[in-house]
């Protein structure tokens, strides 16, 4: 059994998160943010959230755990993330901006994502990485670009602002694994940019895409992806 849908936090039913609150209890950190992203919904007029995301049912609790084990390693390995998105690519990249060959990234990275005809990288730093016995979360934020050589620190190299979030949400409940993508503070990049080309760019591209570079549909595709559902598929 699969279930994956996309959901606009604009249009969110609370009747639905409800539910997934009943069917997720042991997933309390990722069910805090999307508490924090209904709420936001419904109180800011400045700034936009976004869920996505996709659950894929096992056999049994021990198939459950062990994939978990594999997805967690994979939401960790960064690189990895390429073989889930068809339009962006990533790159991990240590604290002092220079490329980094481990396997599992840590807090104070820099992720460069490579949008097919955005015009130009961006940049996110990861602030925050969780990992509970049932849930795993990497949260990152826009931020400079690292490998410049005397790089603006004021500056924020993405088309969404440093007040911005992104989390990548592993949980697990019982014989079901559910990965979500939750945006917060999604606001467009135009005051803490290099330049004016800048800023129309990242206007043109926060309005065609979503957090992180890929576009708004790509997402839904993006957590079917990371669960591989469509192997369980065949």
């Amino acid at each position: 059994m699969i279930k994956v849908e996309k959901l606009e936090i604009a249009k969110f039913n609370p009747h639905q998160i409800q539910h997934d609150k009943r069917t997720k209890i042991m997933n309390i950190k990722i069910q805090n943010l999307l508490e924090q992203a209904k709420q936001q919904a419904r109180t800011s007029e400045i700034s936009e959230s976004s869920i996505t995301f996709a659950s894929r049912a096992y056999s049994d609790a021990n198939e459950a755990e062990n994939s978990f084990s594999y997805l967690k390693r994979k939401l960790f390995h960064i690189k990895s993330w390429n073989a889930e998105s068809l339009l962006t690519s990533f790159e991990l990249f240590d604290k002092d901006g220079k490329p980094s060959g481990r396997e599992s990234a840590a807090v104070g990275d820099f992720i460069r994502l490579s949008l097919i005809g955005s015009g130009k990288d961006d940049w996110v730093k990861i602030i925050k990485i969780t990992e509970e016995p049932d849930e795993a979360i990497v949260t990152v934020k826009p931020s400079r670009d690292p490998t410049e050589n005397q790089p603006d620190k004021d500056a924020t190299s993405h088309f969404f602002t440093s007040d911005s979030t992104n989390n990548f949400c592993l949980g697990k409940n019982r014989e079901t694994i559910s990965f979500y993508v939750i945006g917060l503070n999604e606001k467009t990049n135009t005051n803490e940019t290099v330049n004016f080309i800048e800023t129309v760019r990242n206007t043109a591209v926060s309005n065609i895409g979503s957090y992180l570079g890929i576009q708004k549909g790509e997402w839904k595709t993006f957590c079917e992806n990371f669960l591989e559902t469509k192997k369980n598929e065949k």
